[in-house]
């Protein structure tokens, strides 16, 4: 699919960057890093060789392993990774806390593993971690929720944030008609991607859709049982509600479960983003209007390969000016096409 093609060329592109960085360049146009020059300024950083047969150690610390698109980065992470029998990886679960992933992260730092890929529970918190990693000569890679923006670190790997926003609200808003009374259900406060997310769906309803209303806005915390409450609390405040955009999946899951108690399937135009397995089910059978997908596996298997490369090679984050960013290829799914998502690629 599209998405494997572009998150390869994304990593070559990087890779490129990486080797040839006799000059700045940048890692994509619009990421924003460059290198800043030489062939790495970290005196802690070892170089590994991957095929040597020694062990090499990589974690990956979920901020909840649970969830499909936890799961999915794991899995397409391992699959990188198979083709080295000495390469363990090692994944840890959070538990949604932020100060369970500081203590995760000054362990995987003390047993001295060779790259760590991380989905940070708050940027914030998570900075001093990855900062102490990066000295330590460990690189760190992101995923999708990065730590905060001074904190220069090996790579974020993310899928599209504010224009996945617009995209669900340009979508909703034709399947609606353009007029009407729609809800949002967010997701944490203060998560870059994510308020970016709202924020491009806020955006183009009020620049483009002056017919439509925002009437409602409550956090479910990414939880599919809580979304599933606020839905049904959104339906009762609003008999006349046309459409909802959940920030995840999870979420959109649990307010078509509700719209579907109370006999309204498919009469709400739901929406979600990520791209998850039983989302793609719920719009097949008219449960959900669409969802932003992702491709989970690939998201994984582009941080990997970033996690092999710097590992390997003789760069760190001491060359670059700015963290690059490799941001995933989206794709707006309906009914209409979801049948192009092969098996092979639900996450």
């Amino acid at each position: 699919m599209k998405t494997r093609k572009l998150a390869l060329l994304l990593t070559a592109v990087l890779m490129i960057c990486l080797v040839f960085s006799g000059c700045e360049r940048k890692v994509r146009e619009d990421s924003g890093a460059a290198i800043a020059g030489g062939s790495g300024g970290n005196p802690n950083k070892k170089k590994v060789d991957i095929y040597g047969g020694e062990e090499v150690k990589i974690a990956y610390i979920a901020h909840d392993l649970g969830t499909p698109n936890n799961q999915g980065w794991k899995e397409g992470i391992e699959r990188e990774c198979a083709s080295w029998p000495n390469i363990k990886i090692d994944s840890y679960g959070a538990e949604e806390k932020a100060d369970k992933q500081v203590e995760i992260m000054t362990n995987c730092i003390n047993q001295q593993y060779n790259a760590i890929i991380i989905q940070c529970s708050d940027g914030a918190a998570l900075a001093p971690s990855i900062a102490q990693a990066e000295e330590a000569g460990i690189p760190v890679i992101t995923l999708n929720l990065d730590c905060s923006k001074d904190t220069i670190h090996s790579a974020l790997v993310m899928a599209v944030d504010y224009d996945a926003g617009r995209m669900a609200a340009d979508k909703m808003a034709e399947q609606i008609g353009g007029k009407g009374k729609i809800a949002i259900i967010e997701g944490v406060p203060g998560l870059e991607r994510t308020d970016n997310l709202e924020r491009g769906f806020i955006d183009t309803v009020k620049e483009k859709y002056k017919d439509i209303e925002i009437v409602a806005q409550q956090s479910a915390s990414f939880q599919k049982n809580t979304a599933r409450t606020v839905m049904e609390s959104f339906m009762q405040q609003h008999a006349d509600l046309k459409g909802v955009f959940a920030i995840n999946d999870a979420m959109a899951e649990g307010a078509a479960l509700a719209a579907n108690n109370k006999g309204k399937k498919g009469e709400i135009c739901i929406w979600g983003a990520d791209g998850e397995k039983i989302a793609l089910e719920m719009i097949e059978d008219g449960s959900m209007a669409g969802t932003i997908y992702t491709n989970s596996w690939d998201e994984g298997s582009t941080a990997a390969k970033i996690a092999l490369l710097m590992m390997s090679s003789d760069y760190d984050s001491a060359v670059l000016t700015e963290t690059p960013k490799v941001i995933m290829e989206p794709i707006v799914v309906t009914k209409d096409n979801v049948g192009d998502i092969s098996e092979e690629d639900r996450w």
